[in-house]
Formats: C-alpha cells, structure tokens, sequence
C-alpha cells in the first residue's frame, strides 16, 4: 500500500531500528516477508540486520525462511569481522540444506557459498579444510530431487578456487575411489567421517551433465570451468566427460561444454587424444553455426599431440566445410592458425600431397577442389623464415595468390590484404610464380591463351594507401574493375566452345575474387557491383551446362536438369532484381534466355517441348522489338533462331520441334561484350524475426492461425511490383501471403522501413516445428496464365532476401 502512495513512500523509507524490529516480528506474514526482502531500503544497522535474518531462518513459514536466506546472501558483501558470527551464519545455511521446502534449500545453496568463502578467508590456515567441506555439501545437493537446487548447486560450485585432488577427482566418480578406502585422515576428517564424504561427492559431475533438464547440465558444465585448472588429472577426466556433453540434444548445453573446453585449451589443460577426435569433431558437422563456430575457436588454440590428431582434425575441416560452404572464411582461418601451431606437421603433410594438388603434375585432385583449397591455406601458414628449411615447395604460394580474394577475407583478422599480397609474392618470387604468369617482380605477364587468371588478379591486388582512403577512388576502382572484368567474361566464351571447363570455372572464380574486394568498400555503384556478381555465377552454369551439351560421355541422372533449372531461375532473377536496365543490357539478358531455351530443346528427352517452344517464341519476339527500338541488325545466333521459327510456323500441339537442330543453332551463338549502366539499382529485401531462436520460441495453438512478426527493410522496390511472403514447413508444403507494402509506408521509394505481422495458417499437430520465411517478387516479365496459383502469385518468384527460420512451440495446458 504505501508502495502505491507517494506520501507514504518517503516516510517508509525512514523507518528505524525499532520499528523495523516491531513490523518483522508482528502478527502478519505477508509484511514480515516483504521487510526481509526489502531490508536494503532502510537505514537498518547491519549488525541489527544480521541477527534479524539469522533469526528469522527458523521461522516456521518457509517463504520467511527464504526471504531471511537471501538477506543473508546479500549481506555476505559486506566486512564481517566477527568469526564466530561468521560461522553461526555458515553452519545454519548448512542445516537448512536438509529443509523439507525447494526454495529454502535454494536459497541455503547460495548462503553457504558465500559464507563459506568468507569463513574460508577468515581462517587462512584452515581455507583447505573448509573450501573441501564446502565441495562435499554442494556435491551432495546435486542429486536433490528440485531441478532449482541442483541448478545452483552447481553455480556455486564454480566460484570455489581450491578443492583436494582426491575429491576432485572422486567427483567424477560415482563408485567410491580406493584412495579414500582405509584412509586415516584427509582434511581431518576420521575414516567413517571421510568415506560419507566420498558417499556426497561420488559422481556429482556425472549426474550433473546426465540430468534431465538441460539447465542443470548447462550449469554442470559450467561449473567445471575454475576446476579444470587445479589439478592434471582432473581435466583428463573432465575432458573425457565434457566428450559426451557434445552430442546433448540442447545446442545451449553443447556451447557451454565447448566454451569450458576453450577455457582448458587457454590454460594449457586441453590433452586431446586420438581416442576423444571423433566426438570432439562431430561438432563440426552441428546442424548449429554456434556449435561449428565455438568448435573452430577451440581449434584455433588445441595444441595436437601428433600427426594423426592433425589429420584428422584437417579432414574433420574439410567435411565440414563440404557440407557447409558458408562457413569457409572461418575454416580457412583456423586451418591457417592450426598450421602455425604445428609447423613440423604441416610440412610432413604438404610434402606427402603435393603431387595431388600440383595442376602442373597432374594431380588426382582438381584444383578448384575445396581440399585443394585447404591444403593450399594450411602450406602457406608456415613462417616466412621456414619455408625453404621445411620444404614447402614455392609453387603453393603462387596458386595461393589466385585465392587471394577468399584467403584475404579469412584472415582479416590476422593481417590486411597488402601484406598477404606481399607475403605470397615474396615466398614464390624466385620459383613457381612464372607458372601463373607473373614476373620476378610481381607484375602480370602478357595474357596468353590458359592465363586469363593473372590479368584479373592484378585487379585484386592491394592499391596504395592514398587511393584506399579516399572513398571517390574506390568507387572508380569499383566500376573499373567491373567493366575489366566483364570484357574478361568475354574472352572466355572460346575456351566454353572448346571444353576448357576446368580454366573458364579458375577463371569466373578469380572474377568472382576479385569483385568481393569492394563488396563492403563501395556506396555508388552497388547494384553494378551485385549484378555482376550474379552474372558471374550465370556465366559458371552455362559453362557447365554447355560442356555437358558437347560431352561424349552420358551425364548423371538428373544433372542436365538441375543446371538448366538454376540457369533459368538465376536469369529470372538477373531480370527481376535490377532495375535501370539500358536497352543494350536487357537484350543480352533476353539473349542468354533463349540460349536457355535452346539448350533445353536440344536434349530430345524433354516432355514439355510446346511449352518451352512457346517461351523461346516469346523471348525471339521481345528481342526483336528491343532491335527494332535501337536500330540495329540482330546477332546471328537471333537470326538463325528466328528463321528456324519460321519455318515452323504457329506452335500448335501438332507441331514438332523435333525437325529443328538446336544443337546447330547454339554453335552459332557468341557471348557479345556486356556493357554495364552505372545506374544499375539493386531491388533486395532484409528481413529479421525478432526475439526468436531454439530458446526463445513463438507459440502456437494446433490448427489455428498464428501470427509471425516481421521486421522488414525494402530497397529499390519498384511500386508497381507485387511482393510476396512465401512460408514452408518441412519442404513440403508453401503458403503465399500478399505484401500490399505501398499501404504501410515507412520511407521514400528508395528504402522503406516497417514492421508486419504474417499469418501462417497451417499450423500442424506437432509440439513444435521450423517454418521458413522469405519475400519473393513476382517476374513481371511472365505471362500469369502460366503459372496460376489458387490464391497465390500468378508468375514465378524471384527471391529477394535470404530465408529466415522461424521456431514455434505448442502452448502446453498448465
């Protein structure tokens, strides 16, 4: 009530001693608890305040007895010079561990850890004694029958910072160890005395990380943290336990045990073994970035006891990476930090390899192999100093300077691009560096037909300070390099023709190197910057699709399709993606499209042909108009086309596709030079999902709607374009919701900003589940006949943003 009245506030915050003392001990629980609680706020003596609380732990209502506990814990900041007081408080905590109510034991949990420490550092010659009692009560509450207290059992065993060996390790035991049987005196205790001790601390740590809530475990391993640094043999047996922890089903309890095994490898305790290597790397392969990530963190630091450990860690790397490709500037930097930890291994390892990855000798392993790759990091980790006594053959430095783009994103953190640059030149400057086309020097030699790579890679190197500051500079080194590069996309299209798929794939991958240098750099010509990004990865699928067109050999089941299938989708996504086309740009788009279509028709297998005879149709006639706009007599290719079409008249089901030759009309087909507009805009989506995670999941009602908030940031978004959210629930199913944008503001035409709530309807019978969400835009170059949805969009979808987990939980009866 006073609370609530602000004339009643300040007189009840002027309450003395004595009338403290009369409103405690009055007939009223609800205001005794609410004093002890709020003690702090009066100007209560402390010595007063001290006896209260002891007093009030005997106090039959348990509430009470908490709220006088936690005054206790509260007041054990303070200076109590008192010994005996000291110990009075102590040994009253430890009674009340045995209290018949959870949350008095709790809170007698926390009591005894901090008066404890505090008698521990009043009797300095007795510190070993007490912080060993202290260990075997906490032990004993980690079995208590309340998830609560076994909680902070835990979080009060990780502040102790001396415990005997003996019990340490007795902890990790849940048989009593030999060493305490027979045994006269430890921390003079007698024989009976010591073997109830052994009985409480008997596998604390092992029932710790197998409780059934995940909580406890989380705080289990948490605990082990201070531990691990007091003796030898208990961070081996603490190791091997933390092993297990790896595979618990919660990622939070997985992350803790992770970060306890970081903080063994800082203080020199982590003894990894052959024998740990498979549960310890199985975290590589963790459906969870955080779990992958902690786990390359640590590997950053382990010291690895021999060569098998290494290799097996390095292939542990490699799957990983394999399996997820997003996380390659992270294993790359690790697996650069592991070689400078074990410089002897490396050089046995690169020595043994070398042939498999060396282009020049032929190797078994292709060099744009993700292996080769790693390999190729790993070698270049040597010191500069130790290249030559170690072996590492100079070559290695000179295909690393064609990964320059991707090595120098991975170690940003060691070192800027200049030095890598610089670092790789000199370590291949006498031998290998000629074999990429470089002079003694560094400079890029002529181009000669299979060294298109070098003329790229001098667009990557590092420019001078002056010109790096200067952000004008930047963007003209941008948009430079962009029109370099395309007119190197051009260059390419002989080596297409002729099969050389290995040299376009290194060549696109440079181009693609080298554009990522400005990606973070650049404000003015972004959209140029993502559109040609995008356009290399168009140019890397025509290359593949083209070499299987002309392959003698039969393709994989299903491999024509998926890359014709990516190639469509990725140039409806070209168009539809960018707006501020020039007419020039937009027919060379269109054109790639029919060549699309015609590599689709030249397989004879395709069921759909009247379809896509009409699609290829519709392309002729859209570049056919755009020529007639500029004035200009069409490409061959357009021409050969457009003929072949009409001979064969209206494309009706009776007509047949088959009397053309497709695959002699793409033989007329040349890759015409791109010339960029600078105004090129980006139409891209950024959306977040607020408060959501594994832990912190939405809730749901089985088969009723519920609502996803959204918080959503457009760019560029033209306003006669249709956005739409697209949901899905185990691959399987999607549901389409309309994003009328225009109605919710939120900025200018450029950039709007604005929060929404999407329903989701189909909502399963389930637990829990992950919905995935994402804003596609409608191609508004289809014809929305085609593809008809009931009650969703009418054309194909480009996606404009990444796709965004949702976890969602079932509400669960109380």
């Amino acid at each position: 009530m006073a609370e609530r009245d602000s004339e009643l506030v300040s007189a009840i915050n002027e309450l003395d001693d004595r009338s403290f003392l009369s409103l405690c001990f009055g007939p009223s629980v609800s205001i005794r608890i609410w004093l002890l609680k709020n003690a702090e706020r009066f100007q209560i003596r402390p010595s007063l305040l001290l006896t209260v609380f002891l007093g009030f732990t005997k106090d039959p209502y348990p509430y009470v007895r908490k709220a006088a506990l936690d005054g206790l814990a509260g007041l054990g900041n303070t200076v109590v010079e008192d010994g005996s007081m000291i110990e009075c408080c102590y040994f009253r905590a430890i009674e009340l561990l045995n209290d018949v109510e959870d949350c008095v034991r709790s809170a007698a949990v926390r009591v005894v850890i901090t008066w404890g420490l505090m008698l521990a550092a009043h009797c300095p010659e007795r510190k070993q004694h007490f912080s060993d009692e202290i260990f075997a009560n906490l032990c004993s509450m980690t079995r208590d029958m309340s998830m609560e207290v076994r909680f902070n059992a835990f979080v009060a065993i990780k502040r102790l910072e001396i415990v005997s060996e003996d019990l340490l390790l007795q902890s990790m035991s849940k048989r009593v160890l030999s060493i305490f049987k027979g045994k006269k005196s430890l921390v003079q205790c007698y024989t009976e005395q010591l073997e109830m001790l052994a009985l409480d601390v008997a596998g604390a740590f092992v029932h710790g990380v197998e409780d059934e809530f995940h909580q406890v475990r989380k705080s289990a391993c948490d605990a082990l943290f201070n531990l691990i640094i007091l003796s030898t043999k208990f961070a081996g047996e603490a190791l091997s336990l933390l092993m297990d922890v790896l595979n618990d089903d919660s990622v939070s309890v997985r992350l803790q045990a992770l970060e306890t095994l970081h903080h063994m490898a800082i203080s020199n305790c982590l003894q990894l073994q052959e024998a740990h290597m498979h549960m310890f790397l199985s975290a590589l392969s963790d459906n969870n970035g955080h779990v992958r990530s902690a786990l390359r963190k640590l590997l950053k630091l382990a010291k690895l006891p021999d060569l098998v450990t290494f290799q097996l860690s390095f292939n542990g790397l490699v799957e990983s990476l394999e399996s997820y490709p997003q996380d390659e500037s992270d294993v790359l930097s690790v697996l650069f930090h592991m070689g400078q930890n074990h410089v002897n291994m490396v050089a046995s390892i690169i020595t043994d390899v070398f042939e498999q990855i060396d282009p020049a000798s032929e190797g078994k392993l292709g060099f744009d192999s993700v292996k080769v790759i790693a390999y190729i990091v790993l070698a270049i980790s040597a010191p500069v100093l130790d290249t030559h006594s170690l072996r590492i053959p100079p070559r290695i430095f000179s295909y690393a300077a064609t990964l320059l783009g991707r090595i120098s994103h991975a170690l940003s953190d060691i070192m800027d691009q200049s030095t890598i640059f610089a670092y790789l030149l000199q370590n291949s400057k006498n031998t290998g560096l000629s074999d990429l086309g470089f002079n003694p020097e560094g400079v890029p030699c002529s181009l000669t037909p299979g060294s298109y790579v070098n003329d790229i890679l001098a667009i990557a190197s590092p420019k001078t300070p002056a010109t790096i500051h200067d952000k004008q500079h930047k963007d003209d080194d941008a948009i430079e390099s962009i029109k370099t590069i395309l007119s190197k996309v051009q260059d390419i299209w002989p080596l297409i023709q002729s099969g050389f798929l290995h040299e376009v794939l290194r060549t696109l991958r440079v181009c693609k190197e080298a554009l990522e240098v400005f990606t973070y750099q650049i404000d003015k010509y972004g959209g140029a910057l993502a559109f040609t990004l995008q356009y290399l990865k168009i140019m890397k699928l025509v290359a593949k699709v083209w070499n299987l067109m002309s392959s003698k050999h039969s393709c994989r089941i299903g491999e024509w399709e998926s890359l014709l299938g990516k190639l469509e989708k990725g140039l409806k996504g070209l168009r539809s993606r960018f707006i501020g086309f020039s007419k020039e740009e937009e027919r060379h788009i269109l054109e790639l499209m029919l060549v699309t279509s015609a590599l689709r028709l030249s397989n004879g297998e395709i069921c759909c042909h009247l379809t896509i005879m009409r699609k290829l149709s519709m392309i002729a006639s859209n570049i056919e108009h755009l020529l007639k706009e500029e004035c200009i007599e069409p490409s061959t290719f357009v021409c050969e086309v457009q003929r072949s079409l009409s001979k064969l008249g209206a494309i009706t089901p009776k007509a047949s596709c088959y009397s053309l030759d497709f695959r002699k009309l793409l033989k007329t087909f040349t890759l015409n030079h791109l010339e960029i507009s600078e105004k090129l805009k980006h139409v891209k989506a950024e959306l977040v999902i607020p408060d959501n995670d594994y832990e912190k999941t939405l809730y749901f009602v089985p088969g009723l709607p519920v609502g996803i908030l959204c918080q959503i940031i457009l760019h560029n978004v033209p306003s006669e374009r249709k956005l739409w959210f697209r949901i899905t629930m185990d691959n399987t199913t999607s549901q389409f919701i309309f994003l009328d944008f225009l109605s919710l503001g939120g900025g200018c035409d450029e950039v709007r900003e604005f929060t929404y709530t999407v329903p989701f309807y189909r909502t399963p019978k389930a637990s829990s589940f992950i919905a995935r969400i994402c804003i596609g835009l409608e191609c508004w170059f289809e014809s929305a006949e085609v593809n008809e949805r009931r009650g969703g969009p009418k054309r194909d979808l480009a996606y404009i943003c990444k796709e965004k987990e949702v976890y969602l939980s079932m509400i669960h009866n109380s």
